[in-house]
């Protein structure tokens, strides 16, 4: 891997809520793969520059049952922060 690839700066879009960050020469979750056969080696096979999509979905995850637990009334707030 590059010098770059170990330069990872996640951050979150306060538009949204939902993270986003990294470049095309690091792989940004467990799920991604390093490249490791002769051709590609140290080239990460699925870069990730954007939003690590398995990340923003439990996010979404969580959140949208929460929101369903306070319709509920068995959880007290409606709101994060």
């Amino acid at each position: 891997m590059t010098d770059n690839g170990f330069n990872v700066s996640i951050k979150m879009d306060p538009s949204n809520g939902f993270l986003f960050g990294g470049n095309k020469d690091n792989c940004g979750t467990w799920m991604d793969k390093m490249g490791s056969s002769s051709k590609n080696k140290g080239v990460p096979a699925t870069p990730r520059d954007g939003a690590p999509i398995e990340l923003v979905a439990l996010q979404y995850s969580v959140l949208s049952y929460l929101a369903w637990l306070h319709k509920q009334e068995e959880f007290p707030t409606s709101k994060v922060g």
